[in-house]
This record gives C-alpha cells, structure tokens and sequence, in this order.
C-alpha cells in the first residue's frame, strides 16, 4: 500500500508545480503550501507505517513472539487515539476550522505524554521479569516512540491555520525556558512544516 500512497505523492507533487504560483492570489497561494505540506506530511506517515509493518513480521510474526496482555493493550489505546488525530486532522486539512486546529495541536502534548507514559510502564514490565515484554522490546518501544512520531506529521497540519490566524506562538518553548539560553536568538516554528520529533 505504500507503493500507492508514493505514486499519489508524486502525481499530485507534479500537478501542484505546474500550478503557477506567481498566478494565485494570496489565498490560493497559502493554500498551495498546505496541499503540499499535507502530502508530505501523509508520504512520511506511509514509509513510517511501512517500517511498522516490516518490524513486526522480523521481530515477532516470524518469531512467533507476542506481546505481553499490558503491552498489547498500550499499543491499542495509542492507535485508537493516532485514529482519532487522523480523523481530527483530514477535517482541520478539509475544513480549515481554527478550533478543530487547535484542538488538534492540545492532543499532540497529550499523545507526546502518553507515549512516554507506556514506555516507563514498558520498563517497569521488563523490571518484573515479564517474558513477553522481555521478547519484544526493543520492537514494544520503537512502535509507540513511531506512532509519535506519525503523530507530529498529523498535528503539523493544524501550523497554516493557526499561523494563519495568528495565535501561533513564535517558540514553542516556555519563558523560563527560552530564558535559559542567555539570550540566544529562539529557534522560531516554521509554518507549515513538520515539527522535529521530540
């Protein structure tokens, strides 16, 4: 499936550069940027599921490994919450609804805070000598630290629209934070763009 999602990448890719941008207003032209940003943004998510899918036939199908009861669940709850981000994202692509835009960004510290949640609970499994989180470890942790990272690309739809409208903050970093760097120019947020997975 991945092999379709990269043909459509790249034929709208190529439909969207024969567009002239110096032709559209500035509306058009924003909204040129955010077609773009999104296929990308959806191209990234299609190798990163790939290599998901990869890993579990390597490191447990062909092992006949399985997930421990806790650990499966984990894995469940944060795909149900990615689903959800998805659903939340398409409509804030479709829709440009600010609110929709914000609330999609508010789930991207909570899914941030979740991922590392499960991964101290992860270790604590491994701690108490758990067979099935000790056989797949490695493979438990990078799943969910991937389904964050699937994440950032679906909440970085939510930048145009709220750089848009202005409520966008130019750091992502707290005051006391940004403080703390002596007075070093602040690295700003790049509209549109894929957040750096954090």
């Amino acid at each position: 499936m991945d092999d379709g999602v990269d043909e459509l990448y790249t034929a709208i890719k190529l439909y969207m550069t024969q567009v002239s941008k110096e032709a559209l207003d500035e509306r058009e032209s924003r909204r040129w940027t955010e077609i773009m940003s999104f296929t990308i943004n959806m191209e990234h998510i299609g190798d990163i599921v790939e290599e998901i899918i990869d890993d579990l036939e390597q490191k447990k199908i062909s092992k006949g490994r399985s997930f421990s009861a806790a650990g499966i669940k984990e894995i469940e709850e944060l795909h149900a919450r990615l689903m959800a981000s998805l659903r939340l994202g398409m409509n804030v692509f479709l829709n440009a609804d600010l609110r929709s835009a914000q609330m999609l960004l508010g789930q991207k510290a909570d899914f941030r805070n979740l991922e590392r949640a499960y991964a101290r609970t992860h270790l604590d499994r491994l701690a108490w000598l758990t067979p099935e989180s000790i056989e797949t470890s490695s493979l438990h942790l990078d799943i969910i630290n991937d389904f964050r990272r699937i994440n950032s690309h679906i909440c970085s739809i939510a930048y145009p629209i709220l750089e848009q409208a202005g409520v966008l903050a130019p750091t992502r970093l707290r005051e006391s934070a940004a403080s703390a760097t002596n007075g070093k120019p602040e690295q700003p947020v790049i509209p549109g763009g894929a957040p750096k997975a954090t």
